[in-house]
């Protein structure tokens, strides 16, 4: 409220700022803006130099170094050892009974056990499910062909899973090459690019000749 030169107060009047609070306010409004500018160019210098951690994380197991060897039992019991399939390549899936998007991927996982497994593929299904009586009904159901075996802690810890689906391919050389975690749709065509390329080499390091 204001005083009119009759000295009302005026409701419908507009407070007004005398002119030096005008201009010290102009003043700290720049020195704010100056700041935030210094700051910004801080940031993008220590994002440059790698001081803030904006990059992708690293993925669990270096591509290219061994994967991890494992025994675990399979639905019947028999014990099943990853190093036993060198010579093979093998497609190791982390999954579980009530995840959405592994019933989405299974089916996709099946069709590569039995459209690459003369070729060489070999399918390890790992189920991460708590109640192992769960897996069995749930393989019958879908009639699944793939070894599928009881994954615990400790491979699920060596292999870094800490969501599911997660998907690993290790080359005939016992390497891992490729993973991927989680699936949507079309993710099946980049699996099966990947499967092909490692059936496409030799079952040994190539050597030079003479």
């Amino acid at each position: 409220m204001t005083l009119s030169e009759t000295g009302e107060q005026r409701a419908d009047a507009e407070p007004e700022l005398a002119p030096e609070y005008g201009r010290v306010g102009a003043v700290l409004c720049g020195l704010v803006a100056l700041a935030l500018v210094v700051l910004m160019v801080h940031t993008a210098t220590n994002v440059g130099e790698g001081g803030m951690a904006f990059e992708p994380p690293s993925p669990p197991i270096p591509l290219g170094t061994p994967a991890p060897d494992f025994v675990l039992p399979d639905l019947e019991g028999t014990q099943i050892r990853l190093a036993d399939q060198q010579g093979q390549v093998v497609l190791v899936d982390f999954w579980a009974t009530w995840c959405g998007p592994c019933m989405e991927e299974l089916p996709h996982i099946e069709t590569f056990h039995r459209q690459y497994g003369d070729a060489g593929l070999r399918v390890l299904a790992l189920s991460t499910d708590m109640d192992d009586e769960a897996v069995q009904p749930f393989v019958d159901r879908y009639e699944y062909t793939f070894t599928v075996l009881h994954a615990d802690e400790a491979v699920q810890s060596a292999y870094g899973v800490e969501g599911i689906p997660v998907v690993y391919l290790v080359d005939r050389q016992g390497r891992v090459r490729w993973h991927r975690v989680g699936f949507s749709s079309g993710g099946e065509e980049d699996i099966a690019r990947e499967i092909e390329k490692l059936l496409d080499e030799p079952a040994e390091p190539a050597t030079s000749s003479g």
